[in-house]
């Protein structure tokens, strides 16, 4: 399943290094990160809650889970969690972050969605038509529709991949400095 989702670029890996003490980054990540759930449905009530810092998760000795906070009036769908370890080599401290852009609420949204298009097409293509042949206006419709509703959600997640790639890098840079 992960090098699918690798193939279609929903999981991506950000490999980082930086001239920094471990705890020292620890502390400042703690800094920039609330402790919070980064399930899918944590984000419910994050709009209401105020905080200064851009992520909610968890920030451990060896590990961090974090994902981007939701804002309210944000209209940029902050769907990938950050999993990462970090280790210390010499005075570098090496960061490895895999990227995970497709979560577990989509498998039903993905299932219905076969499930729906395969009755439809069925009962479209098996109805009888009084006034003529409908089947070749309302076929390429239904494709054309089909494709926006399967389209649409992969390029929000795999959107939400790339910019917290870019993200993170970002903030693991300022966090040295």
């Amino acid at each position: 399943m992960k090098d699918f989702l690798k193939q279609l670029k929903l999981i991506d890996y950000l490999n980082t290094e930086l001239e920094i003490d471990k705890h020292d980054f620890i502390n400042r990540l703690k800094a920039n990160v609330d402790e919070g759930d980064t399930g899918m449905f944590s984000e419910a009530f994050d709009v209401f809650s105020y905080s200064k810092n851009e992520y909610k998760g968890h920030v451990g000795l060896d590990e961090f889970k974090i994902k981007r906070r939701r804002k309210f009036f944000d209209m940029n769908m902050n769907l990938a969690i950050a999993k990462g370890i970090y280790k210390q080599q010499d005075n570098n401290l090496i960061i490895y972050t895999e990227i995970n852009g497709f979560t577990g609420m989509m498998i039903p949204f993905y299932v219905f969605l076969i499930v729906f298009y395969l009755i439809f097409i069925i009962g479209f293509s098996t109805s009888e038509n009084v006034g003529g042949n409908m089947d070749f206006f309302g076929l390429p419709f239904i494709i054309i529709h089909a494709a926006f509703m399967f389209g649409i959600p992969y390029f929000m997640m795999r959107r939400s991949v790339s910019r917290m790639k870019h993200e993170l890098e970002r903030e693991f840079y300022y966090m040295t400095k």
